[in-house]
């Protein structure tokens, strides 16, 4: 027991790399700078890369993929939708014929049907990622981003809640 607890000391000491370890950043000054706010379902997802260019990486940080995604807006809580354009997620490739694959623990998947909160600090494409505003929109997030919109004469009125929900 005594060398099972030094292990996991040791590795908890461990560097990290700084692109795989994001420390959850309060949403709020997210939401007070960014221009645009508002909930939307996503509807598209396509490869930005081709897979021919994808295939010919030489490293293995060259196989993330970088996805756009079309979401259509469905609670505009600040700004215009329509100024943002797409959200921009990362994927992984992994070329089926390699021998090696390649794993990025930070990715977090979105795909069609995912309703998430996009929060776009300027005209064009928002960001959605382990650590970005973006997120999906569940119970918590809903929350936060309801009770600091809730004194803005802009932000929607609460719907009742379902008879399932707590």
């Amino acid at each position: 027991m005594k060398r099972f607890v030094i292990v996991w000391a040791s590795l908890a000491l461990m560097p990290v790399t700084a692109s795989a370890v994001c420390a959850i950043e309060p949403l709020e000054p997210e939401l007070e700078a960014a221009e645009t706010v508002y909930v939307g379902t996503v509807v598209r997802s396509t490869l930005v890369s081709s897979l021919d260019q994808l295939r010919s990486t030489t490293t293995p940080h060259e196989r993330r993929a970088e996805i756009r995604h079309t979401v259509e807006s469905e609670i505009v809580f600040k700004g215009d939708p329509s100024t943002v354009g797409a959200v921009l997620s990362r994927g992984k490739y992994n070329d089926p014929k390699a021998g090696r694959r390649v794993t990025f623990p930070e990715l977090t998947a979105l795909m069609p049907g995912d309703t998430i909160l996009v929060v776009a600090d300027a005209s064009g494409p928002a960001r959605y990622g382990l650590c970005t505003a973006s997120r999906l929109w569940d119970r918590d997030t809903e929350a936060q981003v309801r009770a600091f919109f809730r004194g803005s004469p802009d932000a929607p009125e609460s719907p009742a809640p379902s008879p399932g929900r707590k």
